[in-house]
């Protein structure tokens, strides 16, 4: 699978940056267009939430207040003018209450890191590799804005392998996370050589 970014702004939310994605046989040669925005009526985006469990679910209100949160930022990835997928992250540094299990960390980490909240790709674009696009855009995006270290939990499966190719490093185990059913783990990754784990 080959990637190449045909454009892409210092300024994402003001523009959308294009990639073409090139895959290899098994898709027989086809070309996908992948196109990344960073601004989408969130009214649109809620049918990611149906990948979730009820209990871990946002709704739009809840949505709207991360979107306001001082320093988060969003991205949506396209497929052929398709949505498919959504990933966002919150500063530790900001006051929300989503991140409640996090604001334990030491002042120095939560200065330059980031809770990636979400990393979704729909169920009839998954098992393809936009994860993992999805996952570099995002931390692509976090590195330019100056963190260091991204924090979040992952769900089993797919989720916890993608970030484990990352190189995050699971901190804890979270079983039934919210009631859920699903053993989630926290997670560490470092964006910067120069951060150590912990």
């Amino acid at each position: 699978m080959w990637l190449l970014l045909n454009s892409f702004s210092r300024n994402p939310r003001k523009s959308d940056c294009v990639a073409k994605l090139y895959t290899d046989a098994e898709s027989r040669g086809e070309m996908a267009e992948i196109k990344f925005k960073y601004a989408v009526p969130l009214e649109q985006t809620m049918a990611f939430e149906s990948v979730y469990h009820p209990n871990l679910r946002l709704g739009l209100s809840d949505k709207q207040e991360i979107w306001e949160t001082p320093g988060a930022f969003f991205v949506w990835m396209f497929v052929n003018g398709e949505l498919a997928g959504e990933s966002y992250g919150i500063p530790l540094a900001s006051p929300t209450e989503f991140l409640e299990d996090l604001l334990v960390l030491p002042a120095s980490e939560k200065e330059r890191a980031v809770c990636c909240y979400s990393n979704t790709i729909l169920p009839r674009f998954q098992k393809q590799g936009y994860g993992g696009i999805l996952k570099a855009h995002w931390l692509g995006l976090a590195a330019g804005k100056g963190f260091d270290v991204v924090y979040g939990h992952a769900r089993p499966g797919g989720s916890q392998a993608l970030n484990a190719k990352f190189g995050a490093v699971f901190l804890e185990d979270l079983p039934n996370w919210f009631g859920s059913g699903e053993d989630y783990r926290k997670y560490r990754l470092v964006l910067n050589n120069s951060q150590t784990t912990s």
